[in-house]
């Protein structure tokens, strides 16, 4: 297929399906039927093309509708010398709008953007057809013309059909009204009950709709196409029986531009009815009798009957049936061996077991589905394999059976996949152009923000409680604001760890608490033992694991004098891929777009002294201690309610990164003096190596110092500073070395060019027992230990 020439306008649609051999519509994600009245069907086109492989289908096809119309004219193009007929000629020029050729090569397609107008949708002389909606079109991307893009046609179509189709009145799509004078309502009614697809007509009658369609507004026009045939296109009637119905609502009166909801129904239905139902004559004449067994009975549905497919009344059937019904809304991780309910506006792990509702639902709907059925023996068998299939054995086989089925299995990498994009309550906000989009199923997101998208929505209280909690300082909440705004992002580009540090009533925990409210699921919180040092047992990390696909990681407080473990930090900020697993479950591998917080009145030690680990911490003071009297204790709910502004708060910061940051060329967070000076004061209290040198030694050219006695000052100096966690000798050696050199001799190994300081000597006088030499005598003779 000629991808490349596909029109990136209908690319983009979630209109796509597969068709088989025989151009049946074929659903890309189950591989059971596509209804071109059930949006659920559909795919987006990468699903759809992957889909034609998987599940060996002949080709692409796209659903009409939604302002996508189609023209298919058969048997245009010559196959010999590929010559185009006059009427293509003449069609393809007054459209001038994409064009391809069918698959079988001798025919085109027109697509354009537009409705086609009233009356009929097919002329068999011409093999031309027309159709703006419940219809699917194959695409080849084997274009035919110059134009590569869809065209506004409705003019031009309304021109064509004019002049070609509207002569073929016995060919209208929405046939006249032909009034039933023979039957009344009620006759017409259990006609209709009692023929093939009566369970269907009883059950949306009675307003049961669930286990036939995605939606209760599909159900309303699927109803509405089967009155249509039963009587007669009669919109009077159609409208009288529907409001009697169980589907009656009060949105049938509910005005859509000039029509109602019900106007515009019924409408739909009619111009897709293709054939009416009209009753048996009394056999009073030959003539009556030809007339009648030239005339069919039965209804043409618009789409499929739920159930026409047959299944194997076994495990591996059940399994089938379920995917067909529910393949659009559920899907199995294989890895973490969870199953995922789609709920409208995430794929979310199913901690209520709504698989197992599922299955009892379709057997349910299989019971149902026997009542008046003729056919003795096979509803016998088919109730005898319903109750075998109610046990709890039978149905855990279904739901193991079902898991491997085309279009169910999903791996981690398939979920939470893009970015750029926020998941909110009312749509999806891509972050990049700052607008809301659909929540789409198709972009298996599994989290969402607890907040809507309201792009008028201001944020008062929130902006005087950072001013409050920054003491006024600008460039703070400016930085606090960018903070928040990158953390939305998928990003982990600042490869930072960031510490909001300060004692007693200063806010630090409101606003954390307030901006992880907002996150929603985005944002998950962790025990202090996630990143500090502690000895696990390489065995599952299921701290970690859970992390994939947060973008905002809070850090419980640590225990005072508990150290960082430097290492896993500097993996889980640098970007790379960690390998993780829940318990029982299988390793997968994900990159974080997480960034870690914590709150804490006890900075957390560290003890490395390179730039790799340092240049890492954000320490960010709070320092404005807020009185009892002024603190407000409605502020939580105050804040929750400007929730959607702080949102965009937020965004605006997520802006200023962007900006920053010239879209990845350099860092984007702003320079603050604030939190520079305090994370070089943490890294100077951290550093108590270059504090002990700097009590101890000075540089000292010629001179030398025994390495071995030097460690036992070191060791003094920590006792004497309350140091409880000196390094070990091999770490104070190779940290020691980077500054001074090392060489051994025949005894033992000393550092060259340094010697001790006044304090230095008191130390080496308390670990040695030897009196301190008199300043005379050292500055005369060099010290060689």
């Amino acid at each position: 297929m000629e991808q490349r020439r596909i029109p990136e306008s209908i690319r983009q649609a979630r209109r796509w399906v597969c068709y088989d051999a025989q151009k049946n519509p074929i659903n890309p994600v189950t591989g059971g039927n596509a209804m071109s009245n059930n949006p659920g069907t559909w795919a987006s086109y990468e699903q759809a093309a992957e889909a034609v492989t998987r599940l060996g289908c002949r080709g692409l096809g796209f659903m009409l509708g939604d302002g996508f119309s189609g023209i298919d004219i058969d048997h245009c193009i010559d196959p010999n010398t590929g010559e185009i007929s006059q009427l293509a000629q003449d069609v393809m020029a007054e459209m001038d709008s994409y064009t391809e050729k069918s698959p079988s090569g001798t025919g085109i397609h027109i697509l354009w953007r537009g409705e086609k107008p009233d009356g009929a949708c097919k002329v068999s002389a011409l093999g031309l057809e027309m159709y703006s909606r419940y219809r699917y079109f194959t695409v080849t991307g084997e274009q035919v013309g110059e134009q590569c893009e869809l065209q506004h046609r409705t003019e031009e179509a309304a021109r064509v059909h004019k002049k070609y189709m509207a002569r073929e009145k016995a060919q209208v799509t929405t046939p006249p009204t032909r009034p039933v004078v023979q039957l009344d309502d009620q006759e017409i009614l259990q006609k209709a009950k009692t023929s093939k697809d009566g369970e269907r007509f009883q059950a949306l009658m009675a307003g049961h709709w669930e286990g036939y369609y995605a939606s209760q507004s599909e159900a309303d026009l699927g109803l509405c196409n089967l009155l249509a045939f039963w009587f007669g296109c009669d919109k009077s009637r159609m409208d009288a029986v529907f409001r009697a119905s169980g589907l009656f609502r009060p949105k049938w009166d509910e005005k859509r531009g000039g029509k109602t909801y019900g106007q515009i129904t019924v409408d739909r239905a009619v111009e897709d009815c293709q054939d009416v139902y009209e009753p048996r004559p009394a056999m009073g004449t030959f003539e009556d009798a030809q007339t009648f067994f030239a005339k069919r009975e039965m209804p043409v549905q618009s789409a499929p009957a739920p159930g026409k497919k047959v299944y194997s009344l076994d495990d591996t059937g059940n399994a089938r049936r379920f995917a067909d019904l529910y393949g659009d809304r559920v899907r199995y991780n294989p890895i973490d061996r969870c199953w995922l309910i789609w709920n409208g506006r995430i794929w979310a792990k199913d901690d209520t077991m709504q698989v197992k509702l599922l299955c009892d639902k379709m057997l349910d709907d299989m019971e149902r589905s026997l009542f008046g059925t003729h056919d003795m023996g096979n509803a016998e068998a088919m109730r005898k394999h319903i109750a075998k299939s109610r046990s709890s054995r039978a149905k855990e086989a279904l739901i193991k059976e079902s898991q491997h089925l085309p279009g169910v299995p999903v791996l981690p990498g398939q979920l939470d996949r893009n970015r750029g994009l926020l998941n909110v309550e009312n749509g999806i906000v891509d972050l990049s152009r700052q607008r809301l989009i659909e929540h789409d199923r198709g972009r298996y997101i599994t989290r969402m923000a607890g907040v809507s998208y309201d792009e008028s929505a201001d944020c008062p209280v929130w902006r005087a409680f950072i001013r409050s909690v920054t003491g006024g300082d600008d460039s703070l909440a400016q930085y606090l604001q960018v903070m928040v705004g990158y953390m939305l992002s998928g990003s982990v580009r600042e490869q930072c760890l960031f510490f909001l540090f300060g004692d007693g009533s200063n806010g630090k925990s409101t606003f954390l608490d307030a901006i992880s409210e907002m996150f929603g699921t985005y944002a998950m919180n962790t025990q202090s033992e996630t990143i500090t040092s502690q000895k696990h047992s390489g065995g599952a990390r299921s701290d970690i694991a859970r992390l994939k696909g947060a973008r905002l990681v809070t850090v419980s407080e640590s225990e005072e004098g508990a150290s960082l473990d430097e290492s896993l930090v500097k993996q889980l900020t640098g970007g790379d891929t960690i390998t993780a697993r829940f318990l029982y479950g299988k390793e997968f591998e994900f990159r974080p777009e997480f960034k870690i917080i914590m709150a804490t009145n006890h900075k957390p030690k560290i003890k490395g002294t390179d730039t790799g680990i340092w240049r890492r911490i954000r320490l960010v003071p709070f320092t404005q201690n807020i009185p009892e009297d002024k603190q407000d204790l409605q502020l939580p709910e105050k804040l929750r309610a400007e929730m959607p502004g702080i949102l965009n708060w937020a965004l605006e910061g997520l802006r200023m990164w962007l900006v920053n940051s010239e879209n990845g060329k350099r860092r984007g967070l702003p320079r603050c003096q604030a939190v520079l000076d305090a994370t070089k004061e943490y890294r100077t209290e951290q550093d108590r190596l270059t504090m002990f040198l700097e009590d101890c030694v000075y540089d000292a050219a010629g001179r030398s110092l025994q390495a071995g006695i030097f460690y036992r000052i070191y060791q003094k100096w920590c006792d004497e500073n309350g140091e409880r966690y000196p390094m070990n000798s091999t770490k104070f050696g190779r940290e020691v070395s980077k500054l001074y050199e090392k060489r051994q001799t025949m005894r033992f190994a000393e550092y060259k060019d340094i010697a001790l300081t006044e304090d230095g000597r008191k130390y080496l006088a308390w670990v040695t027992g030897v009196p301190e030499i008199p300043k005379k005598q050292r500055d005369c003779e060099q010290m060689r230990m």
